[in-house]
Parts: C-alpha cells; sequence; structure tokens
C-alpha cells in the first residue's frame, strides 16, 4: 500500500518573512506537497514553490514532472510564488492547475493578472510547460487520491481541501476565521475561550481525518485586535479541534509577526488547552519549512514535534 506524504514548503501567513527570528519554522508563504504513489498535489503558489521549483529541477532532470497545482484562493501571499515557480517553464512539465471561478475569471485569467506588464515583466504565455486549467468541483479524483472541497469563511472566499487515499485522510483548512460562522457568538463575545459551537457541515467536512492543516494565526489576544481578517485565534482552533479530534493537527499560516519563539508557545499553549478539554490522543505540532511527514495515525505515546 502506498503512503500519503505531505512536505511544507511554505507556512508563513500573509507576507514573507525572512530573518534569524523565524528560521525555525520558516518565512516563506503558503506551499503544501502532497505525494501518494506517482501522484503529485500542489496546494497554492506562495513564496515557498519557488524552492520546491528548484527541488524538482534535480529529482526530475531527466523526466517530466507531472503535477496538479490546487489553490485554495488567490490573495497575493497564496499566489506571489507562481510566476518564480521554475517547472512551469519546462517544456516537459505537465501541470495540471485547479481554482475557483470568479466575476474576475477563470483561474487563468486570475493568474494572468498578476503577470501583466505593470506587476510583472514576463507574462503567463511565457510558460512553456502544458499547462491545464481546471474549475475546481465538489468532488474529483487525482490518481488515485480522492478531493472534496468545502468553503471555508475567509474575506472574498477560500476553498478548504479533504485528500483521501489508502485509509488516510489529509485535510487542509489554510485561511478561515471560524468564529465567523459560530453558531453562539453572544456566549464567545462574552468569554473568548469559551467552547464553540460550529456549523454541522463543516465539522463533518473535517471529521475522521489522519492530518489537519489549520490556520492558526492569532492568539487570542492579537485576535481581538484582528477580527474580521480571516484567521483563527488560538480558541477557535482548540474549540474546533476538541470538536473533530483528528489523529495530528498541524498549527499552519503563522502570522508574520510571530517570532519562531512565539509561535512555540502558541503550540505550548495549544497542548495545554486541548488536555484540559479532554483531547490526549492528538498530536499537535506547529508546521515548519522543510517537514516531511506520513499522513498516518501516529506511534504511541504520543510527544509533541
Amino acid at each position: 500500500m502506498t503512503d500519503m506524504t505531505v512536505r511544507f514548503w511554505g507556512t508563513r501567513g500573509s507576507i514573507p518573512t525572512p530573518g534569524r527570528e523565524m528560521e525555525k519554522y520558516g518565512g516563506n508563504t503558503t506551499c503544501l506537497e502532497v505525494r501518494c504513489g506517482e501522484t503529485i498535489i500542489v496546494f497554492d503558489a506562495g513564496s515557498g514553490i519557488r524552492v520546491m521549483g528548484q527541488q524538482w529541477n534535480k529529482e526530475f532532470a531527466e523526466r517530466p514532472a507531472e503535477a496538479a497545482l490546487l489553490f485554495t484562493h488567490l490573495h497575493w501571499d497564496h499566489i506571489q510564488g507562481f510566476p518564480f515557480f521554475a517547472p512551469a517553464y519546462d517544456p516537459r512539465s505537465r501541470l495540471t492547475v485547479y481554482g475557483e471561478d470568479r466575476p474576475g475569471g477563470d483561474i487563468r485569467e486570475q493568474l494572468s493578472g498578476q503577470m501583466q506588464g505593470a506587476y510583472f515583466p514576463i507574462p503567463l504565455s511565457f510558460m512553456q510547460g502544458d499547462l491545464r486549467f481546471e474549475p475546481i468541483r465538489r468532488e474529483f479524483e487525482i490518481g488515485q487520491v480522492k478531493v472534496r472541497t468545502f468553503p471555508l469563511p475567509h474575506p472574498g472566499g477560500c476553498v478548504g481541501y479533504r485528500l483521501e487515499a489508502n485509509g488516510a485522510v489529509f485535510v487542509l483548512a489554510t485561511d478561515c476565521e471560524l468564529d465567523q460562522v459560530i453558531e453562539n457568538r453572544e456566549e464567545i463575545l462574552a468569554d473568548p475561550q469559551a467552547p464553540r459551537r460550529f456549523p454541522a457541515e463543516l465539522l463533518e467536512a473535517m471529521r475522521g481525518a489522519t492530518l489537519v492543516v489549520i490556520d492558526a494565526q492569532y492568539t487570542d489576544e492579537q485576535y481581538q485586535r484582528c477580527a474580521g481578517w480571516g484567521h483563527n485565534s488560538l480558541s477557535s482552533v482548540v474549540s474546533f479541534c476538541a470538536e473533530i479530534r483528528p489523529h495530528i493537527l498541524a498549527l499552519t499560516h503563522h502570522d508574520p509577526q510571530s517570532t519562531d519563539g512565539h509561535v512555540t508557545a502558541m503550540l505550548l499553549d495549544a497542548i495545554e488547552r486541548l488536555e484540559v478539554r479532554g483531547v490526549h490522543d492528538t498530536l499537535v505540532f506547529a508546521a515548519r519549512e522543510g517537514l516531511t511527514m506520513k499522513v498516518a495515525v501516529p506511534q504511541r505515546p504520543l510527544q509533541p514535534m
């Protein structure tokens, strides 16, 4: 049986943040690579996709690269690496690009926008790879992987993804603000750390997951200043995890102001709060660039990564 694996190429939110204080978790914006046998699925094209492309140039030096690129949405931190994705310029590459149709056009037209002369010197037409552009559907298959999509609360909209193959279930829920859809808003306004009540369809989309990668950009204090900006508070993530209880939970989309120490402190806070909520069997870690892992039930006893 073929294992499903995931590699994090970019875990930062909003804007790339180079610097010594961001070395552990990384400063590149969102890009993840999931593999299952010969099937390669890439999520988003933040600045992390440039580094992934460099690695692919080595791996696929003697054979064509073939993959699917799935966009959650097209805010700048999720597309800014696309013009720098070297394999897209290689005539041997075969890349199917999935994204939502919007009033401004389909996924091809939208990606072309940031490569117009006013913003970038090279147009999309210079990409000589075999690029095919497809609209996102609710359910479809890529190779041996079943893909299911669901909407996430984020300004302008965002797509969540659930992948299933060989008994492994991977869920990506970046760029979401769960407090925008909770059903007990007044209670949470009075006590931000109180348990939330989430819509049943959102819980169902993520239940049974082996690994959930979820937006955890803000501490509760930060969220008070940034409510409505489209990203989760730590309390909201903890409350949601306590409901869906995945085997593994990865905190991602780290705030550009969050140093390595800050992210680690948030991680430890999340672990402690989940213990208080009676969640003892979920392995929780903060996503970091370069980490590659199997999407599989972890061995017991659990240790934070």
